[in-house]
């Protein structure tokens, strides 16, 4: 009876972890996480313009 015990506990712990999960995942991404490849993206995009520019002035 021990074994069906230990799976009833595990069952109930995996029950909370994924209630738990659920939890944390209805709520909204904070604003960093938004914000931050599209950062990334545009300073990347404003970089690689700003050196096209800068060699099709100087070709």
């Amino acid at each position: 009876m021990s074994t069906h015990r230990s799976y009833q506990s595990s069952i109930e712990q995996l029950h909370r972890e994924v209630e738990a999960l659920a939890e944390e995942m209805r709520r909204p991404t904070p604003f960093r996480v938004t914000w931050l490849p599209f950062s990334i993206g545009a300073a990347f995009a404003l970089t690689v313009f700003v050196v096209v520019a800068f060699v099709a002035k100087h070709v």
